[in-house]
């Protein structure tokens, strides 16, 4: 049974096991969910707690639909989120795209610099792929995911 931590910071929300301190890898295990009924959830959660929830990243794998390519926006609070849960080491993030899921649910969703260029070299809008990625926090909006790698579904 994993133990958690959660403190509020400045009106923000932080879970964390107890246990802390990890890094982003390939070989992790991406475990795989149904990204309507993950939304559904996570945006529940925020909206109850009525902050932002940043938790320990968990690797995670989902079937989506790519909306619009990753395009380059200034970010900040991912590097906070990622501090907080303790990823080591910190990965470049600099872009963000859009994710439809199967019910229409359209999300965005950070892209972690080495996989831009495979995404938007290997994929074209409304190709269906298994994303890989990182649940990082909640928010209103529902999961914050940073994305780094997929393959295509036929």
């Amino acid at each position: 049974m994993n133990k958690y931590l959660q403190i509020t910071l400045l009106g923000l929300a932080i879970t964390l096991p107890i246990v802390t301190g990890q890094s982003i890898r390939a070989e992790e295990a991406f475990q795989p969910v149904e990204l309507d009924s993950f939304i559904t959830e996570n945006r529940a959660h925020a909206q109850q707690v009525g902050k932002k929830v940043i938790f320990q990243s968990r690797p995670i794998a989902f079937e989506a639909r790519l909306k619009r390519h990753p395009e380059e926006k200034e970010m900040s609070y991912i590097y906070t989120a990622l501090s907080v849960s303790g990823v080591e080491p910190m990965p470049e993030v600099g872009h963000r795209m859009f994710i439809e899921s199967d019910a229409g649910k359209i999300i965005p969703v950070y892209v972690e610099k080495r996989a831009v260029e495979i995404i938007n070299n290997g994929l074209k809008e409304n190709d269906r792929t298994l994303f890989e990625g990182y649940h990082v926090y909640n928010y209103a909006k529902g999961p914050a995911v940073l994305v780094v790698d997929f393959k295509r579904v036929d």
